[in-house]
């Protein structure tokens, strides 16, 4: 509720208030707080009051808590080279000079989803890149994105994309080793 809404809502009886709706509603079906275009047919005491507490407009959503841009910079350059290589959670927030509590939370507060599930998807799209640029087998690209082995790789690509590695391959590569444009 806005601030203004709380102001008018504690000057009029919540009773009052719903009788006021109830009202709009009945006079105004389409939508009962567009009453803009209908100044005329009410008093303005009651516009007032029905404007003040209907939304102007979207709210904006200030993120704070999140991640520096050098922070940013400076984990996804991590992912990146040690991809890999296990990637704990505290050596992530060593990096940015944070506790792992605090960095869990920037860190879903600027890129919008945890760690684990972000480093997860750099190594499925890491592996897709090798699947493209190469025809090495799915063991080794398993090993090189960090993974334990094929079945692992199988299991969080499928989870990821909905697919399985080997059909993803199949569909994005022609027979001459070409890659297939969406």
């Amino acid at each position: 509720m806005s601030a203004t809404a709380a102001v008018v809502a504690r000057q009029i009886n919540p009773l009052d208030m719903s009788t006021i709706y109830a009202d709009l509603t009945g006079l105004y079906p389409e939508n009962p707080f567009s009453i803009d275009a209908k100044i005329s047919e009410r008093q303005p005491a009651q516009l007032r009051l029905v404007g003040s507490v209907a939304p102007v407009g979207p709210e904006k959503q200030v993120t704070t808590g999140g991640l520096a841009p050098w922070q940013v910079k400076k984990v996804k350059q991590y992912i990146d080279d040690r991809i890999s290589h296990g990637i704990p959670l505290d050596e992530l927030a060593q990096q940015v000079r944070l506790s792992t509590s605090y960095f869990s939370a920037a860190f879903k507060a600027t890129f919008g989803v945890p760690p684990h599930n972000y480093v997860v998807s750099c190594r499925v799209e890491h592996a897709k890149q090798r699947m493209l640029s190469t025809n090495a087998p799915l063991c080794e690209i398993a090993l090189d994105c960090g993974l334990a082995d094929q079945s692992h790789l199988s299991r969080v690509f499928r989870r990821v994309t909905g697919t399985t590695p080997s059909a993803w391959r199949r569909y994005f590569s022609r027979p001459d080793g070409a890659v297939a444009l969406q």
